[in-house]
Parts: C-alpha cells; structure tokens; sequence
C-alpha cells in the first residue's frame, strides 16, 4: 500500500494493522497522534485525510492507500498554523495530551469557515460543534474557545504571538513525548492478566504455553499459592512479546484454575449480616484511597472505622448536644447525602517503560504524579538500591491524583525487564484504564447540625461511609474540620471494603462529597428558616479572609438578583446557587532548586514533574523575572530523578514549594554575578540594574555578563515556612526523610453557579460560574486561571454527569469507554469569571499557597443549590442525572 503522510510517500506491507492509528504510530513513528479512547470519542487521534478531519482509531489502516493524509508533525517549524499560534496564546491546554487533535480539527474549521465567513468571528455555539467530537479531561475549554475565535478572526494571521506556556509550541506540534510515545531499541510489548472475577482465590497459574510461543520473550506471575483476588481487573500475571498480537496470545495461552469465593458490591450488602469477609485476616495488604499514609483504624468484619476523629477528644459531646436541643425544640437538622463514583480518566493511562539492564539499573519512562517518590517506591519493592534506579516523566498526560503510587503497570514493566534485560512497554487499554485506573471513592454522608436561637453552630455530627472498593483510609468527614467555626463536632470516617477496584486519591481527596453535604445542609437550613444563606454562615465563621469572600458574594450582582427558589413555572428554569470551600497549606520542605549559568544562559532544574499545572512556566517566570529577562532564555529540566529533590504534583503543593527556593536561587545568583563580572571586568560605578549591570560604560545584560565567567552554580533548599500550626510527617516516604508539611492558615474559594434546568427531559445545564479565592499571593496568575478552569469543569462532571457503573451480580464495571461513561465536553462549559483576592499570606514563603485542589471543591454544591433554587428540588444524590431529577420533579407534583 502506499500513501502520502506529511509530504512524504510510504510503502507498506500487505500484513497492515487493523487501524490508520497504529500505523501512523508504530510504523511511521508519527507519536503526535494520540490513541486514548479507541471508539472515535474523545478526538485524540484525529488526523487529516484529503484536507477532511477523521479519527484514525477508527479508520481501517487500507482506508490510506493513495490518500494524503497530515498529522500534527505537519504543522511545525515554518508550517505553523495560527490555530496552533492561538492555542499557545490563549493557554488553550494544560497537560497537552489531547491538544494535537484539538489542533487538527481545529485547523480544519479554521480553513471552512475562512473560505464561509472571511474574519467574521465564530459564536461559542459554533466553535462548540466544530470540536465536538474532541474531549480535554484537564477541562482546557475556556482556552480553546478564545483561542478559536481569535484565530477565526485573523488575529493570529501574523507571526507575532506570546505564549503563556513555555513548553506550548511542544504540545501544539505533538513534539511533547510522553510515556506512551517512549520507543527504545527492541522494545517489547508487556501485557497483564487481570482477574474476571469479584473475588476468587487462585489455585494454580499456567505459564508454560505461553513460555514455549514464538515472539514471547518473558512471563511473570505473583506468588499464586492461596493468592485471593478481591476485584474484577486485579492483576497478577504478566508477558511481554515482540508485538501486541503475539502478547495478547500469550495471556491467552496462560492456564489459572480458580475457586470462586462470594462477593459483595455497595455499602448495603458489605455489611449485611452474611456477607464474606473481604480482607479477612490479610487487612494490613488493603490499600490507601487517600494521599498519604494509611490512617490507624479499627475493623468489624467489611467495615473500617478510623481511629482519626477531627472533631476532638470529645466527641460524644456533639451527640449531647444535639439530643439536648432536640428535647429544647432548637433547630436540628439531618440529612444523609450520596456520592456515586467520578473516575479519574486521564487520557494518558496508567503506563511505563522499563529497562532492567545487565548491571542491574533499571530506567523507568512512566507517566506519574511523583518521581522522586516513585524511584524509592521502586528500590524498595525490587529490594535494589536507590542509586540502581531512574525515573523519567518529560510530559504526563494528566493524573488528578490517580499516578501518585507505585501502580501495576509499573511493576509488570520492571519485572518482566528484570527477565529478559530488554525494555518492555506496559499500557493498559481504555477499558482497563476506566476499570482499574482510579476513581473518587462514592459513598454515604449522614450530617446533622444543631443551632441555638440566633442560628450559631453549636454542633456538628459528620458520619462518612465511604466506598473505595477493597481500598481504605478515606478522609470525607475530616473535611468537616476546615473552614467553619464554632460548636462540638464528631468527624468519624468509616470505610466500607467491597468487591470492586480501589479508589484513589483525586483533586482535593473527601472535598466534593463532604462539601456536597454541607453546604447543601446550610443551604437547606437557610431556606426552611428564611434566613439569607451568606448571613447564616457570617455566624459560624471567624476567618477574616473567609469573611471577605462573603462580601464579594453579596456585591455579585449574579446573587443580588437572583429569583426566588422554585418561582417559575416555565418549562426551562434558571438558578443562583453559592457554595463555599476550604483547602489546607501542604509544601515539601525537602524540594531543592538547582540554577546554573553557562554562555546559553540561564539553566534551572529539579525533579518534579509537569502533569499540566504549568510548573516549567513557574520556574522559568519566577528565575526570569529576577534577572529582567524573558521566561523563553531560560531552560528548565524537570521529569527526571538525577535532578534535585522535587515535589510531587498532588496536595496543591507544587508551586508552594518551588517559588521561594527559586527566587532565592535566582536572587543569590544575581549577586553572585554581579560581584564576579564587575571584578572580571573592572567595571567603573557598577550598579546593579533590573536589566542587568549598569556601568561608566553603559549596560550589560545579565545574559551578557554571563557570557564573562565561569559557568557558576548555586542550590536552594525550601526548607520549612517561618511558622508551622503542625508536622505531619514522613508521607510515605520516611526512609528518604523527606518531611511533608502542614502549614499554617487556610485557602478559601467561593463559588456562585448560574443553572438552566429543563424539567420536561431532566437536564441541567451550567450556564455561567463566578469563582473567587482567597490562597495568598497568587504567583503565576494566567496558570493559576487555567487550573481553576479545570477545576470547575471536572466539578461540574461530579455534579451532573460522572458516574462509575458496575454489574452488581458479577462485579463487573459497566462504563469502561468514554461513551458510557460521560465527561464534560466543550459545549458543557459555561462562561467562566475567576477572580482572586488581593491577600498575602505573611506566614508562608513566597506568600501563596497552592488552589488546584481548592478551586474544584465547592463547585458541585454550588451547582445542587442552583438546582434547588430553580426547581426546589433537593438533590441528595450525586450526579444529578436526568432520570434522577425527572423522577423527583414527578414526585414533587
């Protein structure tokens, strides 16, 4: 067969793969091209055959022949598109994984409507169905849509652009590589075996078929005698092959004889009286759904109960309370809420490559949160020093807390290496990713709040049952500790172990579904005594700063006019709903900044890692504005273990952690410059300049007085801010004696959500969000907006439509594609105002905090009280589904 890719001709075999993808992929090595879904939903894949935009996951490989077909490695260099040039300048991306495809269709369109409409600028409607087919799960959309219309209009027609990214012309012409794009010398194809069953144990596993195949080049299987699988999709066997087909055959050639145990599925039936018991004597094996250490707890057979109550010493003196006003006739209030599953679905799975090389190093390519923790995950497992380890993630194609752990995939990676000294590629199809990749543990809320007779707090009962599979050690109800004031508390987190896949930690662990209870409650509480819902919470708050965020509730004119709940009649009703949220002050005192000068410039590096949240255009900004210069003359390496000591991108502590040793790093250096070059050269007068060193003679540039002395080096330890409320500890990591801090104050956020309720299908549409915060000073604005944007988008999916399935008789997870199972896409995304107060936090190195995790916490229970002020129907249950909302609409009359 022969075609035409990116103006050059290609002759193929007659043995093709079944899809256009792989063969642009695997055989051209055109990696800007993403497979993620497989079933043409989310775009990734998207490429241009005869100037028309398909996806090639779906296209038949034959399909090319004699076709001219462009991927995104087409437009680059002097091919530039002003689509590309406009996604760059308008941050119309995060972790860049789905942005090639973005650019294809995107140009496509750009080209239509020049040809239609001239520089006429599009409508967000229109732009909203060219791009339809594409999905961004870092929920980029605002970007995107100012980025198309701008570039429809000519405004990007020229050459002159500024891109708010220092890594975005990598992400725009598909030069990002990512762990899925790693293709090293004789690299294998590494595929596991998972478990079709809920809960099995395994008697016996058959590896010698699949040792004896033609093109299988390893087999690895856990110690299998008595091994006892918990979950449908658990892995425990591995092979890796020349090709995918041969691996796929090899896991089908292996042999397991099982005996089927009981299963349970959902809270109700794990603690029914005749339930099997999940873990049963092996509960120190169950995993972590939370970021961080395993809380100490107690068992009763399926259900955990932590021994962390945030409510004090003293909590059974909320239950007094609370029985002492019911009996007074005071104000109490209880509800229980509910919280289904919100996968995490990064687009880039759960995926390594892995060389076990013949003097027992071992190179992992892998796509996480956390490499500097992952190399010590690593030794430790494979019982190997430190040193014998490397960890490199150049681009991850998001996380959102699911990639913090040493996962599967890894292992299966190194140990089938381990075997055959060859490096072996473990990506996990959409499927697996969807099964087992990670989710938002779901659950139950039960909440009561007694008040005294001007409304004050005077107790608050919190009971979380959370549902994070076989996993345990969740966090909801400790979320009830943050924020308001006043009153006794019992904060108790109970979990509840079942037969499906562990949850994982995801954007601001226990958050959504605690402050989907509680600011619903207050909301409800406000609205049964006709009280104003900002003027009930001013009684139970203290915090100055949370207090101005109320302020600016009330001067939104979104808010001031907002109607009455539930006064209109018409078919398709609007709502003004406010929540509020609160996040805690973590930072890794251990993060080390390297900055160096040579004649190229300035070189700054450390080892974490960018997973979308723009810590390459931090690093670069905060050296770059030291010396007066631009943030594209600095390099910055991240991704890789033979860097300093980095932080790990979770907890909101990334930027928190490398601003202040940056800037410090930077400033020192400067000094350090200017000392060496004055002397070097004898200036007369020197005097230090913005620009650089100012002179008898005029001025040299900082860049030019690097040129005159020896490359110079200098490392800054962050180290602990100047006051700590406590020490949290070793974060899993106590054998590197890496401290993990909690600082001192909290993060605030306000959110205001505008909702379109259709009451005669059930839909609910977000129209517009107002979000205001209070973390500090904000440091990198334009990417603390673009992760606040993300943040509303993936709140607005818990709200209204993410939601994990499973088979409850066979425990099978049901929404394993992006089809059943719905995220937000473009046209779900309302028109966004963020805002950020004017604050800093004096207590804290370089006066900010981290938001990521914060600015995604109150917005599902803002959209809930919208939808209660539109319809006065209150949704208890998370995401509010159509038929949900039908059917409590009906029940209402």
């Amino acid at each position: 067969m022969k075609t035409r890719i990116n103006n050059t001709e290609y002759t193929f075999g007659e043995h093709l793969p079944e899809t256009a993808v792989d063969l642009i992929r695997n055989q051209c090595n055109l990696v800007g091209t993403k497979q993620v879904c497989g079933s043409g939903v989310c775009g990734a894949c998207t490429v241009l055959v005869d100037g028309t935009p398909m996806v090639s996951c779906l296209l038949p490989a034959h399909h090319l022949e004699g076709k001219d077909v462009q991927t995104i490695e087409a437009f680059s260099g002097e091919n530039l598109h002003p689509v590309q040039r406009a996604l760059m300048a308008h941050d119309g991306l995060q972790c860049g994984y789905c942005t090639p495809g973005f650019a294809i269709e995107g140009i496509a369109f750009y080209e239509r409507w020049r040809v239609e409409h001239g520089t006429e600028r599009p409508s967000r409607e229109e732009v909203a169905e060219a791009l339809a087919g594409h999905l961004c799960r870092c929920g980029a959309y605002a970007g995107i849509y100012d980025a198309m219309q701008a570039a429809c209009a000519g405004e990007f027609d020229g050459e002159d652009y500024t891109p708010q990214r220092v890594d975005a012309l990598e992400k725009v012409t598909g030069q990002a590589q990512y762990t899925t794009d790693i293709r090293l010398e004789g690299q294998l194809v590494g595929k596991v075996l998972r478990s079709p069953h809920p809960h099995a144990r395994i008697l016996s596993i058959d590896l010698s078929e699949a040792d004896k195949m033609e093109g299988v080049e390893a087999t690895a299987a856990l110690p299998h005698r008595n091994l006892v699988v918990r979950y449908v999709g658990q892995p425990f066997a591995a092979v890796a092959a020349v090709d995918e087909a041969t691996a796929q055959a090899a896991l089908n050639a292996i042999k397991v004889a099982y005996e089927i145990l009981p299963h349970v599925i959902g809270i109700d039936a794990a603690l029914a009286e005749d339930a099997p018991d999940i873990w049963g004597k092996q509960r120190r094996d169950a995993v972590s759904a939370a970021e961080g250490a395993t809380l100490p707890g107690y068992w009763d057979k399926n259900l955990r109960t932590s021994r962390v109550n945030m409510g004090g010493l003293l909590p059974g003196k909320a239950h007094k309370v609370v029985a002492d006003m019911r009996k007074q006739g005071k104000s109490v209030y209880s509800q229980s809420y509910y919280n289904g599953f919100q996968v995490h679905t990064a687009l880039e799975p759960h995926c390594a490559v892995a060389l076990w090389d013949e003097t027992d190093h071992v190179t992992v390519y892998v796509s996480t949160q956390a490499i500097s923790a992952l190399k010590y995950y690593i030794a430790e497992y494979f019982d190997i020093p430190d040193e014998q380890v490397t960890v490199i993630a150049q681009h991850i194609g998001g996380g959102f807390g699911a990639k913090l752990a040493l996962f599967p995939e890894v292992i299966a990676a190194i140990g089938l290496s381990r075997r055959c000294n060859k490096p072996v590629s473990v990506v996990p199809s959409r499927p697996e990713e969807m099964s087992i990749g990670g989710m938002r543990p779901g659950g139950r809320f039960e909440i009561t709040i007694a008040m005294d007779d001007d409304f004050k707090l005077e107790a608050l009962i919190a009971r979380a049952y959370s549902d994070s599979g076989v996993a345990i050690s969740n966090v909801t109800a400790m979320m009830g500790a943050i924020g308001y004031s006043g009153g006794a508390r019992d904060l108790q987190d109970h979990d509840v172990v079942n037969n499906h896949a562990p949850g994982q930690p995801f954007r601001g662990p226990g958050g959504p579904g605690a402050l989907w209870s509680l600011e619903q409650s207050i909301d409800q509480i406000a609205h049964d005594h006709q009280l104003d819902p900002i003027a009930l919470r001013r009684k139970w708050t203290d915090a100055e700063n949370l207090r101005k965020l109320y302020d600016w509730v009330e001067a939104s004119e979104a808010w001031i006019n907002r109607p009455q709940t539930a006064s209109s009649t018409e078919r398709f009703r609007r709502g003004i709903g406010v929540a509020f949220g609160h996040w805690v002050h973590y930072y890794d005192t251990e993060v080390v900044i390297r900055l160096n000068t040579s004649e190229n410039g300035l070189r700054v590096t450390t080892a974490t890692q960018d997973i979308g949240n723009g810590v390459r255009t931090t690093l670069a900004r905060k050296t770059a504005e030291v010396f007066g210069i631009s943030p594209t003359s600095v390099q910055v390496d991240v991704g890789h273990t033979d860097y300093p000591h980095g932080p790990t991108a979770g907890g909101s502590r990334t930027t928190a952690s490398v601003v202040a040793p940056t800037q410090r790093a930077a400033t020192l250096m400067r000094e350090r410059l200017f000392g060496l070059v004055a002397e070097a050269l004898d200036l007369e007068n020197a005097q230090f300049d913005e620009q650089g060193i100012r002179h008898s003679g005029g001025l040299l540039s900082w860049l030019d007085a690097m040129k005159q002395v020896p490359p110079q080096e200098v490392e800054i330890k962050r180290g602990p801010d100047p006051q700590l409320m406590q020490y949290v500890g070793s974060f899993l990591m106590g054998r590197m004696g890496l401290d993990l801090m909690f600082g001192q104050g909290r993060s605030h956020a306000a959110v205001i959500a505008e909702v379109e309720v259709d009451t005669l299908l059930g839909k609910t549409r977000v129209m517009r969000v107002w979000h205001q915060m209070d973390a500090g000073r904000i440091h990198v604005p334009d990417m603390a907006r673009s992760a606040t944007y993300g943040g509303i988008i993936q709140g607005i999916g818990f709200a209204l439509y993410e939601e994990k399935i499973l088979d409850v008789p066979h425990g099978q997870p049901l929404t394993t594609n992006l089809q059943d199972y719905r995220i937000p896409s473009i046209g779900d995304t309302p028109e966004m105002t963020v805002g950020f107060q004017d604050s800093e936090f004096e207590h804290v190195k370089g006066g900010g905090i981290g938001l990521s995790e914060l600015c995604t916490l109150p917005v599902a229970a803002a959209v809930a009280n919208a939808v209660f002020n539109a319809t006065g129907i209150r949704c208890v249950e998370s995401p509010i589904k159509p038929e949900r909302l039908i059917d409590a609409l009906n029940a209402k009359g």
